[in-house]
C-alpha cells in the first residue's frame, strides 16, 4: 500500500489538475459539454471523473446522456464500463 500512496507504481499516470489525484478513469463527453462544465482555466488539462462530476453538479449540467463508455485503468487490469441506463 505504501507504493500506491506515494505514487511509485503510477509515475506514468496522469493526474487531475483540479484535485491532484492520479486519474484512473478515462471518459469522453462532447466538447460543448466539457466547456459548459469544466472551469475555463482547466479546459485543456486532465480533469478526473470525480471532479468533472462535482463541477457539473455545481453548474447544474446533466451530462449523463453524453457519457457512453468509461475506462478504468487499474494497476492490474483495464476495464470498460458501459452506461446502461440514465436516471
Amino acid at each position: 500500500m505504501t507504493n500506491r500512496l506515494s505514487g511509485w507504481n503510477n509515475c506514468q499516470r496522469q493526474t487531475c489538475k483540479a484535485c491532484g489525484v492520479a486519474d484512473k478513469f478515462d471518459f469522453n463527453v462532447p466538447q460543448d459539454v466539457w466547456c459548459a462544465v469544466v472551469p475555463h482555466h482547466l479546459q485543456s488539462y486532465v480533469v478526473c471523473l470525480g471532479c468533472f462530476d462535482d463541477f457539473a453538479r455545481d453548474k447544474g449540467v446533466n451530462y449523463a446522456t453524453s457519457l457512453r463508455t468509461i475506462y478504468f485503468a487499474g494497476d492490474q487490469a483495464v476495464l470498460r464500463l458501459d452506461v446502461m441506463s440514465i436516471t
